[in-house]
């Protein structure tokens, strides 16, 4: 069964929701916790990843090759890792089948903001992207949007995404699983304010809470952060 938060024993819940993250899980940054902050107290948090299963050696294999979409995760251990869009695929189809079945989950979110073909899902899913982006675009309006990702190999691939959206964005890099994420978050965010963004969009699932203060000390708009956010959008679904 997938990891649940709160712990079993401590008041359980009767309604699970599930989180899906590209990753493994349970995720060490404090992720479900945060998710579970905003469902409150009448859910418990099911947490499965996809590369749960996976050794050192797998995780290897995994790695985008050229003309892959890459995307960044986090491990257990603390780590991050670097996988192909495309070779993941069955494997989170896989594990929403266990949140489903086993687990018994009501709603499902996945926890990444990369564009994903669909799944088959007999329970409500979201698949936070297009949510996150119209979301971003309907707060800013008239006025320029900037978008936080983690790596700078990245930036083609999320402009693609924007420019399928009608929209053009001040792209900024930050790196939430490197050495000083709090720092390269606020300098950052504080770039993307001198070029013009008004409205700024932490999109990726690694940045939490802290990264957020930190976004905002240099950002004098509204910041979003993709799992606060994505977690009421959930929340939405079920109640």
């Amino acid at each position: 069964m997938g990891r649940r938060w709160p712990e079993p024993g401590l008041r359980e819940p009767t309604r699970r929701l599930g989180i899906l993250t590209i990753g493994q899980s349970p995720r060490p940054d404090g992720l479900a916790r945060e998710v579970a902050a905003v469902l409150g107290d009448g859910f418990a948090v099911v947490e499965r990843g996809a590369l749960d299963d996976l050794g050192p050696g797998d995780l290897a294999q995994l790695a985008p090759r050229p003309g892959q979409d890459l995307l960044v995760t986090r491990l257990r251990d603390g780590g991050s890792v670097r996988v192909a869009e495309e070779v993941i695929v069955e494997r989170l189809q896989r594990q929403i089948g266990q949140l489903e079945g086993e687990d018994g989950v009501e709603a499902t979110l996945l926890l990444c903001t990369g564009t994903f073909p669909a799944f088959h899902h007999r329970r409500p899913l979201l698949q936070p992207q297009a949510a996150l982006h119209g979301a971003a675009l309907g707060i800013a309006g008239p006025d320029r949007l900037g978008a936080l990702i983690p790596l700078a190999e990245q930036r083609q691939q999320a402009a693609r995404a924007w420019r399928e959206r009608g929209a053009e964005v001040v792209l900024v890099e930050a790196d939430p699983y490197g050495p000083r994420p709090e720092a390269a978050v606020e300098q950052a965010a504080a770039e993307a304010r001198a070029q013009g963004a008004r409205v700024l969009l932490m999109d990726c699932f690694g940045y939490d809470l802290a990264m957020r203060r930190a976004a905002a000390r240099a950002f004098p708009g509204p910041v979003l952060l993709a799992r606060s956010l994505a977690a009421r959008l959930l929340l939405e679904m079920v109640v």
